[in-house]
């Protein structure tokens, strides 16, 4: 089996090397141009790309990548876990999303699973769950009786789906609307139901079952979350929410 991994990182090429049996052959490739011109001549079975190679939105390039490779899987590594992003891949054809920084037993499940069907960040499941459901609602039915579903990992997804967030108080809405709607819109829905769930008092644990993610998981959220809303810290995001929850009970008491 042949492998083309496009990237210039040689710690990440050495751990793909290290993931891979000797059925496979890899050759890398180290820009987008040299990407392409090895695919129209080793027509190879994966396609691992680095997302570091292109500029986001990601999904502009890895579209014509994918339709490059034709019968090839591509699956795609990324420097951070990023749900819009990693959805628009997953609609342009990648069979794979994961992190830059997976180790070689994890790649090595990655390129397994793929070969029959998609590997997906964990966290992502019910978020697709639920466009599966809503394109299965409001499919036209030409499109409802042309490419067969693969119901098999649908059922998968559905299995996975877990309970969603339960609805917020009307306190915690209050303090998310004191933010600029400009930084408030750039969050994505997971994004939102984690600064939710810590404004009504949860820990980063109690946010991971809540959502069956893990605490990396979430970690990595919040430095999204802060990044975006230009917060330093968790610390920083609990009094900006308690401020307004001592407002709110001050108002109360009079």
């Amino acid at each position: 089996m042949s492998i083309l991994l496009a990237t210039r990182d040689k710690d990440l090429e050495e751990r793909c090397r290290r993931a891979v049996s000797a059925d496979y052959s890899i050759e890398v490739a180290t820009s987008g141009k040299a990407l392409n011109t090895r695919m129209v001549a080793s027509k190879p079975e994966v396609v691992l790309v680095d997302g570091m190679l292109f500029t986001p939105p990601l999904e502009v390039e890895i579209g014509q990548i994918v339709t490059q490779a034709g019968a090839g899987r591509v699956i795609v590594l990324t420097a951070e876990f990023n749900e819009d992003e990693e959805v628009a891949l997953l609609r342009c054809g990648v069979k794979g999303c994961c992190r830059r920084g997976v180790d070689p037993e994890s790649l090595r499940q990655v390129l397994s699973v793929t070969q029959s069907g998609v590997w997906v960040t964990r966290s992502l499941l019910p978020r697709l769950v639920t466009e599966l459901r809503r394109y299965a609602q409001h499919a036209p039915p030409a499109a409802a009786q042309g490419t067969p579903v693969n119901t098999g990992a649908v059922a998968s997804l559905a299995a996975a789906e877990k309970k969603n967030v339960e609805n917020v108080p009307s306190k915690v809405e209050a303090a998310l609307s004191r933010l600029p709607p400009e930084k408030l819109s750039t969050l994505t829905p997971r994004e939102l139901d984690i600064v939710k769930l810590i404004a009504d008092g949860a820990t980063n644990k109690e946010v991971g079952v809540e959502l069956d993610i893990s605490d990396r998981t979430v970690k990595g959220h919040l430095s999204n979350i802060f990044l975006k809303l230009g917060i330093p810290d968790r610390m920083k995001l609990m009094l900006f929410l308690n401020e307004e929850r001592q407002q709110a009970s001050a108002s109360t008491r009079k």
